[in-house]
């Protein structure tokens, strides 16, 4: 190891330091935190990439990815706990099975209808960006085309015969239907027998706020597992990745902030009657983190918290729209990316969509908005299933690989976006959206406890 690795190496541990100093801590905002240590790690991250030899930035990693994805490592650390007692939880406060019936319809008809939207953005601004035009194509390794029964077996997947080993093998779709079975039938055995179900309801109770308060001590890391997030990333790729998918990171970038602005935002202002400006403000910190952790289940935990104590929705709701959210609401990595990586395949490769294949491209891409696995690339196997389904080439998958960590931000951040406007849009048309202290709230003062 050389002086340049010590030399990066003490830059990085006193970038930590500074976070980490009251003063600093105490005078700046918990999401402005966040912020500035993703600048400051992806700024890292580019000058050893830009200065340092290969070696010198592969021996650095380790110690990047040690505070960066130990974060991630102690967010999904959380998951299992957090995901079945939060969805119990949330349905034991509803008082019988009709307002079940109502917060779940349209939670998923709002799920369903944002998917939608976002596939045919994806196919729109593809096609003005003309992403895939003039890419050369030639020497390409062949994938293994899957076909449309990849869907059914992976839907079949959903169904929890184990829910013991759902959990310990982290299969969070399984876990959730497990936990809405067992949340339904104890909401309709207190509709029948109120006291009998008292015990359990104290014991969900007091397990969940054990995990929130484990929860709170895991936000108040963030701004360092972003920081080694950040200067993992950008040491490995610099920016040369945006050099030959300029265009295409471009479009999908254009898809996500109209998805996030226009759509997300125009819900809110027309169903929810809030500004959406102040939305954003609030939301920020979950759509900080989903942004560098690439995880809709890594930043699970924050985006709860964000829906309770910063968007100001009941609990029940945010318990319930938080994990069914981040397991179904997958607008751009089910959505916006797949219809996008289709439109890309058919220009690259010279050819010419029917609307019966767009047609088709959206109704794929809307059933991976709710089967995507919700951990960083994802999106990937629909993606496959997506252009086999519709006779487009796999290979498109292979030629835009090399973007994905960076498209991947802006995918996530969208996602999670999607499950915060969600919790304030079904909230609001159920009356549990607190308005008042919404608007009333100084978010200078706000940080998660303890941070």
């Amino acid at each position: 190891m050389g002086a340049s690795f010590f030399i990066w190496l003490a830059v990085f541990l006193l970038l930590l330091v500074i976070l980490a100093l009251p003063k600093f801590r105490a005078g700046v905002p918990f999401s402005l935190r966040v912020f500035i240590a993703m600048l400051l790690g992806g700024g890292v991250g580019v000058a050893i990439y830009a200065t340092q030899s290969p070696e010198v930035s592969e021996e650095l990693r380790p110690w990047f990815s040690l505070v960066g994805y130990g974060y991630v490592d102690l967010l999904r650390m959380l998951i299992i706990p957090l995901v079945p007692t939060s969805i119990i939880a949330g349905l034991l406060k509803l008082e019988n099975t009709r307002e079940l019936k109502v917060l779940g319809l349209r939670t998923i008809t709002l799920f369903l209808s944002t998917a939608v939207v976002a596939s045919i953005l994806g196919l729109v601004i593809g096609s003005l960006f003309k992403v895939g035009a003039g890419v050369a194509t030639a020497g390409l390794a062949a994938r293994e085309s899957q076909q449309i029964t990849d869907v059914i077996a992976r839907f079949r997947d959903f169904i929890p015969s184990n829910p013991v080993a759902a959990a310990a093998e982290t299969k969070i779709i399984p876990l959730v239907v497990f936990s809405l079975f067992i949340g339904t039938a104890a909401v309709i055995e207190s509709g029948r027998n109120k006291e009998r179900i008292e015990p359990f309801k104290a014991l969900i109770d007091s397990f969940v706020s054990v995990v929130i308060r484990l929860t709170r001590i895991i936000i108040g890391l963030t701004p360092y597992g972003v920081l080694g997030l950040m200067a993992y990333w950008m040491s490995n790729t610099g920016m040369a990745a945006l050099a030959d998918l300029g265009l295409f990171v471009l479009a999908i970038v254009a898809a996500c902030a109209v998805q996030i602005l226009v759509v997300y935002g125009g819900l809110l202002t027309s169903l929810a009657r809030i500004n959406p400006f102040r939305f954003y403000r609030a939301a920020s910190p979950a759509m900080l983190l989903a942004f560098t952790s690439r995880s809709s289940l890594g930043t699970l935990t924050l985006t709860i918290d964000t829906m309770k104590n910063r968007l100001k929705v009941n609990s029940r709701i945010a318990n319930f729209v938080g994990p069914i959210g981040a397991v179904m609401n997958m607008d751009a990595c089910g959505g916006i990316f797949p219809a996008m990586v289709a439109v890309f395949a058919a220009n690259a490769f010279g050819i010419v969509l029917g609307p019966f294949q767009y047609l088709l491209i959206v109704i794929v891409s809307v059933l991976a908005s709710i089967g995507s696995a919700a951990v960083p690339m994802g999106a990937t196997a629909f993606t496959i299933i997506t252009l086999s389904t519709v006779g487009l080439p796999v290979e498109a998958v292979g030629l835009v690989a090399g973007v994905d960590f960076l498209v991947d931000m802006f995918r996530t951040s969208t996602n999670v976006t999607g499950d915060l406007s969600a919790s304030v849009i079904v909230g609001n048309s159920l009356g549990e959206f607190d308005r008042e202290a919404f608007n009333s709230q100084d978010f200078s003062e706000l940080a998660p406890e303890g941070v």
